[in-house]
């Protein structure tokens, strides 16, 4: 088959494809939805022969290019560890919180550019420590306990250190 031919049936069986869907599907904004996409559709088809004519080859499938595709998911899988590395760590100051310990700073060491979140250690900071009145703790030895036994049942098998 020739190249002009080929080009051709492509043309009609993509007109024929958007014709056909709009006879089956109904009338609303998924059918406009559908039309503009067989449009883009039809004039990709239509086009596609000219980088030929003009002794140029290319190929469309380098505008889905699939590096650019893994940097956008290596920034989401990033983003998204950060955004879990924050609720952890909000969601710790507030259990200490709870516990009548006030000024405790929380910071968790962790792997934020690997696939599933990796957390390696918790530093907390007691430097600046103060205590509610119906507190349970009133030194810092027993602030410690209690900062551990939150951390452990949040965390499993983490590594935790104190500043004081």
């Amino acid at each position: 088959m020739s190249g002009i031919s080929a080009w051709l049936l492509s043309v009609a069986g993509i007109v024929i494809l958007s014709v056909l869907a709009e006879l089956v599907l109904p009338e609303g904004q998924v059918n406009r939805y559908i039309k503009v996409i067989f449009s883009f559709v039809i004039i990709l088809v239509i086009v596609s022969p000219l980088p030929k004519l003009f002794g140029k080859d290319y190929n469309f499938g380098n505008l889905f290019n699939n590096s650019s595709s893994s940097q956008l998911q290596e920034n989401y899988l990033y983003q998204l560890n950060i955004d879990k590395l924050n609720a952890i760590t909000e969601g710790l100051s507030d259990k200490v919180k709870k516990e009548g310990l006030k000024n405790v700073e929380i910071s968790i060491n962790a792997n934020v550019l690997s696939e599933k979140l990796e957390i390696f250690g918790v530093f907390v900071n007691l430097e600046n420590l103060s205590f509610d009145t119906d507190s349970q703790c009133k030194d810092k030895a027993s602030a410690k306990i209690v900062i551990r036994k939150i951390i452990d049942e949040t965390l499993e098998n983490v590594e935790v250190k104190f500043n004081e």
